[in-house]
């Protein structure tokens, strides 16, 4: 095994450009779709000019949660076109328009902020006519000290409630979907050095099966692990993105996912003949999975239920919705064990059918010759 690890070890050493590729795109894409907002959600305003609208947009900035972007009308509405996830507001002197393909949390609050503005600015506007500036000053004293109700909100059930951070969308999805490529490349070696002839000759030299199996396969998820690390610790203590304390609990998810990956990868070469015919496979469903597993917008703005019915099938489905009830919901590791239980009884379940089928398909080759 020690043999193995060193092998593996010298032929990253002269091809790194993949482990390296890998994570520059993953911290590259990320920070770029997730806007760094670091937790807040990115709004587009855009604003026609009136003293109604720029003071609505100043009470938006006073605002915590929100990242605003200004831009015109016309870039907005296309923006509303093109990206499903965009969240936006159109300001205009009496009325105004959200942009959002889903009724979440955040949007509705949102919502509820800027109709109270329009409403306490136009309520201000109408005193200061009528009375003067002295008349809305004494009524803002008056409101200060008589206030009737004390009022305390809250969602009846906050595990029903939709929750969209942007950052932490762009950073998991995109962490998960390329280090599937990467755990993928490097199992492939195993059906590499079954073609070529050195699995043989290693057990030949006494180098039981076990071994070469753990050889391979733990490089291969150290390997996956130490790209998710490396993400995962750059977010948070070099960008400061908010993890909502679920930092060390997004690590463990990650580290079981890795190993469903690799299980995974396992499965796949031992359906195949060949690395390139492996590769294919891997693309395919990478893909295939990152979109119907949520890695690249939220489940919740999908409307399709076929399509949410086949969610079930991706492995970046049970990382994505652990890492996110752990983090933007505040949930503990014991409230994702379902998700949890499930990628380590589907990682163990696909390790030995694909190991099992690689064998089998080991001792068909020898009774051939």
């Amino acid at each position: 095994m020690k043999g193995i690890w060193i092998a593996r070890f010298l032929n990253l050493k002269r091809k790194p450009i993949v482990l390296i590729m890998m994570t520059i795109m993953t911290l590259v894409m990320a920070y770029v779709v997730g806007d760094s907002s670091n937790g807040e959600m990115s709004v587009s305003v855009a604003v026609d000019g009136s003293e109604m609208t720029q003071a609505v947009l100043d009470r938006l900035k006073k605002e915590d949660g929100f990242s605003l972007k200004e831009v015109s009308e016309e870039e907005l509405q296309q923006k509303a076109k093109e990206d499903i996830r965009m969240v936006g507001v159109g300001l205009k002197e009496t009325s105004y328009t959200i942009y959002s393909a889903s009724d979440s949390d955040g949007v509705r609050n949102l919502s509820l902020i800027v109709e109270s503005a329009y409403r306490d600015i136009s309520f201000k506007q109408q005193v200061i006519q009528a009375g003067g500036e002295d008349a809305w000053v004494d009524i803002e004293v008056s409101l200060q000290k008589d206030q009737a109700f004390l009022l305390q909100t809250a969602a009846m059930d906050e595990s029903e409630v939709f929750r969209y951070d942007n950052a932490l969308q762009s950073l998991f999805g995109f962490m998960l979907f390329f280090v599937f490529y990467t755990v993928s490349i490097n199992v492939q070696f195993i059906l590499d050095d079954k073609r070529s002839g050195v699995w043989n000759r290693l057990k030949l030299a006494s180098v039981s099966r076990l071994q070469l199996y753990f050889g391979h396969l733990s490089f291969s998820y150290i390997i996956g692990l130490v790209q998710v690390l490396l993400v995962l610790f750059v977010f948070r203590y070099v960008l400061g993105t908010n993890m909502y304390e679920g930092f060390w609990k997004v690590v463990i998810i990650a580290s079981i996912y890795v190993l469903l990956v690799m299980a995974f990868s396992v499965f796949v070469i031992s359906l195949v003949k060949t690395v390139s015919q492996s590769s294919i496979i891997i693309s395919l469903v990478a893909v295939s999975f990152a979109m119907i597993g949520g890695a690249y917008w939220p489940l919740e703005i999908v409307q399709s239920e076929g399509l949410l019915a086949l969610k079930w099938i991706s492995p970046i489905y049970y990382a994505m919705e652990s890492m996110k009830r752990v983090t933007v919901y505040e949930g503990t590791l014991s409230s994702v064990w379902t998700y949890v239980s499930m990628m380590i009884g589907i990682a163990i379940i696909l390790l030995l059918v694909g190991i099992s089928l690689l064998e089998k398909r080991t001792e068909r080759y020898h009774s051939s010759e």
